[in-house]
């Protein structure tokens, strides 16, 4: 039996490490692709949206702090209250931006 090596001879020795076989990274998947797509697109255009309605927003507000010529009629409570539907919109729009993200990483899809 001279072929049989000993123990010893057959463990890895520490400063002989055995080589590791190269890791081809591999190509996603086309779905995976367009599912990637369709979510930077989707979140792309809640981020548009959203930076316009925080725009929008200062309108009112401004005008409930700076009444100024015909804007002094309407009564400053009215423009409070339309500056605290927009900025509503606005922090809606955020809070689904962070979950969708967050449903993406985890799960590569988003709930519609």
């Amino acid at each position: 039996m001279p072929s049989r090596r000993r123990r010893r001879d057959r463990r890895r020795r520490l400063d002989h490490p055995m080589p590791r076989p190269s890791v081809v990274p591999e190509r996603p998947k086309r779905g995976e692709v367009l599912k990637r797509a369709a979510f930077e697109e989707r979140m792309a255009r809640t981020r548009r949206t959203r930076t316009f309605v925080g725009m929008v927003g200062f309108v009112p507000l401004a005008a409930a702090l700076f009444p100024v010529g015909p804007l002094a009629d309407v009564p400053r409570e009215i423009w409070l209250g339309i500056w605290a539907a927009i900025f509503g919109t606005f922090l809606g729009l955020t809070v689904r931006m962070w979950r969708e993200r967050r449903a993406f990483r985890r799960t590569g899809a988003v709930p519609s």
